[in-house]
């Protein structure tokens, strides 16, 4: 019989982490708590997103306390942004600006892919979901531009560039922006 300890696994950790808590539900520093926890155990790599970890627990039958959940989720997503591009690097106040972030994007998409790195490149996508989303409630001209190009990237990023480039000549561009 072998006396080795077993390495416990994510919802172990999320678990025991929730239960030395002593909440009766889950908010913010409940789900700090957690991440702090999953981070210890398993590093970096361990962590995951507010919303994910919420949802393991209410699958669990405990009580969310969802403003805060949204309001953690949203404030970490942010920041992960922040592992990617420095705070300002994406900007999509001008159109001169937005085709400069795209570019951002598109540059980090292929040295990701061409490190091999599917975590990141699968992280990265989850970003430019949120910021397509946040765009979306932006009622402009330019706003529902770039949500265009970013449905495009997030559908085939391989033919991103030369979609654009193509975009960039249509006579709807052209009417809408100028040359």
């Amino acid at each position: 019989m072998s006396s080795r300890k077993t390495r416990p696994t994510r919802r172990d950790v999320i678990f025991e982490a929730w239960n030395k808590t002593g909440s009766q539900s889950v908010g913010a520093p409940e789900l700090a708590a957690i991440r702090d926890a999953l981070e210890r155990a398993f590093g970096r790599s361990g962590l995951e997103s507010p919303a994910t970890l919420a949802r393991t627990l209410a699958d669990a039958g405990i009580p969310l306390r969802h403003p805060e959940v949204l309001e953690a989720d949203s404030v970490w997503r942010e920041a992960r942004l922040y592992d990617f591009f420095a705070p300002g690097a994406l900007n999509f106040t001008t159109l001169e600006h937005a085709f400069r972030s795209v570019g951002e994007v598109e540059d980090l998409r292929l040295k990701l892919a061409a490190e091999g790195n599917q975590a990141g490149t699968k992280e990265l996508t989850q970003h430019i979901r949120d910021l397509k989303s946040k765009l979306e409630k932006q009622d402009t001209q330019l706003a529902r531009e770039v949500v265009q190009w970013l449905r495009v990237w997030l559908q085939n990023p391989q033919i991103f560039q030369d979609w654009l480039s193509l975009r960039q000549v249509s006579p709807d561009f052209r009417r809408k922006f100028g040359d």
